[in-house]
């Protein structure tokens, strides 16, 4: 990676990563509501087991005190498992607000460029060129609206910018 390269990288912020703010939060709200819903289910599912065991357990030793009752089924083993699936969670969490910001960022620039661009092309300025990075997707059709950029050129030489 050279030089130029290296200090974009670094003056990379937030800014940089919400290209379409709007567009990336509606995204990632969606995908966010499916992991919360899944986490819901998977809490009920839980949380049903639970007090299946806690009524089995009570069955089996016949607790009667309820400071007992709940002392045996909240023993070590149900709060690290409690902290793992917490733990689990949070790293579920972010692993999808990483997720929806480099997918969108991924798509919603090549889109935003290919905006920019469109809106170039009607004002005149055929000279306009469509640039993504290489690790952007939509490059084909970037390729293709860079033809019609040049067939423009040509077919209208002293027009645009």
């Amino acid at each position: 990676m050279s030089g130029i390269h290296k200090k974009l990288n670094k003056n990379r912020n937030l800014k940089s990563l919400l290209i379409e703010p709007f567009q990336q939060m509606k995204f990632g709200l969606y995908m966010l509501a499916i992991f919360v819903l899944f986490v819901c289910i998977t809490g009920f599912l839980i949380f049903k087991t639970f007090l299946e065991q806690y009524r089995n357990v009570m069955e089996v030793f016949q607790v009667v005190d309820p400071h007992q009752q709940w002392e045996l089924i909240t023993n070590n083993v149900f709060y690290s498992n409690a902290l793992i699936l917490g733990g689990f969670f949070v790293f579920s969490l972010l692993a999808i607000l990483v997720i929806v910001i480099r997918l969108t960022h991924r798509y919603y620039g090549p889109i935003v460029a290919i905006e920019r661009f469109v809106d170039a092309l009607i004002r005149g300025n055929y000279n306009a060129k469509v640039v993504l990075r290489n690790k952007d997707e939509l490059q084909e059709l970037a390729a293709k609206l860079n033809e019609l950029a040049v067939a423009l050129r040509k077919r209208h030489p002293h027009g645009g910018a």
